[in-house]
């Protein structure tokens, strides 16, 4: 096996490329700047490269010729303008199918995509299946996944290329560090609104993700779209036992998030808080069940190990 990476210096690749080197895999990655992590590493490469640039990734892909292809990379947020996010995440996500597709050496093309898809609204159950509607409304990044998905769904691709659509819930583990996150805002902030006290949140820790990623990538006839998530989930008043929760409006919550988002200073899309209020818990039976698997964490327990080990850079503040 040999595997492939977009968006390598992200956090859930840099926690597979770890699990895949220790593992004695040859691994090849791609983004726009490299990590540190890996420099020393022989099994690793590295190459700067824009999924937006067809031709030179295409070409990187013919040249290392590998059997299994993750695809990480989006823009998270990061980007304020739309058509430069629907550029990456849409156009480039395209431009990565066509290359495995062109690749014959590529049996797999593993796409991460995310709970968001799903949208958090009223009369959502409580466990989500994969055949539930996709509304995420106006959140942008559960839009761009949602097309992603339906673009892959409906590629004509070669007989022998398998394409696996994870959707991925909230992943924390030892090496967890992304500040204005909502896994820093738990750990981080002393005051939140009373409305989120109840809240539902969902969490996999790092050594069940990659090993299922591990599973997933020996299994050569596994294809369709899966909920990527653990059995159980977490409310925000159990993992989150010293906060003071204050009464606010809504409409105040989502003016104050709206002027950080546009300032940079958060990463949460005000669209996106719907999501507080009816939480997005997925039900894992589909691909759990295919390889028997056994959580090695519950949900609450793979908080508490982020909030323990506390990674978030010196001076976060959220």
């Amino acid at each position: 096996m040999k595997v492939f990476i977009t968006g390598s210096s992200g956090m859930l690749a840099r926690m597979l490329i770890r699990y895949l080197i220790d593992q004695d895999i040859d691994i090849a990655g791609l983004d726009i700047k490299e990590s540190d992590e890996f420099i020393a590493e022989k099994r690793f490469r590295f190459y700067c490269c824009d999924i937006t640039e067809s031709h030179k990734l295409k070409s990187i892909i013919e040249e290392e010729k590998p059997t299994v292809v993750v695809h990480f990379a989006s823009s998270f947020n990061r980007v304020r303008e739309r058509e430069k996010e629907i550029e990456i995440d849409i156009k480039g996500s395209d431009n990565v199918l066509e290359a495995c597709n062109h690749t014959t050496s590529v049996k797999q093309l593993i796409y991460s995509s995310s709970a968001a898809v799903y949208g958090g609204k009223k009369g959502n159950p409580l466990w989500l299946k994969e055949s539930q509607p996709l509304i995420p409304e106006y959140y942008r990044y559960g839009m761009n996944k949602k097309q992603v998905e339906r673009n892959y769904t409906d590629a004509i691709i070669r007989n022998d290329l398998k394409i696996v659509i994870l959707r991925i819930c909230t992943v924390v583990g030892p090496i967890y560090d992304k500040p204005r996150s909502v896994v820093s805002i738990l750990l981080k902030l002393r005051y939140m609104p009373s409305f989120t006290r109840e809240t539902k949140i969902q969490f996999i820790h790092t050594e069940d993700m990659v090993a299922l990623f591990g599973m997933i990538m020996n299994d050569r006839e596994i294809s369709g779209v899966f909920n990527f998530a653990g059995e159980t989930y977490s409310v925000v008043k159990d993992i989150a036992r010293n906060k003071s929760y204050i009464p606010l409006p809504v409409f105040i919550i989502k003016a104050v998030l709206t002027v950080l988002w546009n300032l940079r200073i958060v990463n949460l899309q005000p669209a996106g808080i719907g999501n507080s209020f009816y939480p997005l818990i997925l039900d894992p039976a589909k691909l759990v069940s295919r390889y028997n698997y056994k959580f090695r964490y519950t949900s609450d327990e793979a908080f508490m190990d982020v909030a323990a080990r506390n990674r978030l850079p010196e001076g976060t503040r959220f």
